[in-house]
């Protein structure tokens, strides 16, 4: 392969691959796994994946419906799915991670709609 074509290969692989990470830690996000215990080396992973997120995600507008510490606390949460997922890589589990709250957060903001639309349509209606 071409350098160029291989490199472009990676990424789409490495898209892929965090795609699936998302939709599979969209099932455990309510730590639904057993194991809730961590040993020293998964808490390092998770504490530098904690950081590395926390620089996006606290500035995140798709995420400034939640206050700082429901940002952490989701946060948290993600980032130990993923990484009961078996990743090991703190900024993979971090890219998931960020991922996933975007995801949870558009999904939550689109409920909210759904009952805004549909009460704003039976006023359009009584008038």
């Amino acid at each position: 392969m071409i350098p160029a074509r291989a490199a472009s290969a990676e990424v789409i692989v490495r898209h892929s691959a965090r795609r699936d990470t998302v939709a599979t830690a969209e099932a455990v996000s309510l730590l639904e796994l057993e194991r809730s215990v961590f040993d020293s080396s998964e808490t390092e992973i998770l504490s530098v994946a904690f950081a590395k997120a926390w620089g996006y995600v606290e500035f995140d507008p798709t995420l400034g419906m939640l206050d700082a510490c429901e940002r952490q606390s989701e946060l948290a949460r993600c980032l130990m799915a993923i990484l009961k997922l078996g990743d090991s890589n703190p900024t993979s589990i971090a890219n998931s991670a960020i991922a996933l709250m975007r995801k949870n957060q558009s999904r939550i903001l689109r409920a909210r709609m759904v009952p805004s639309l549909a009460n704003a349509g039976r006023l359009a209606v009584g008038r």
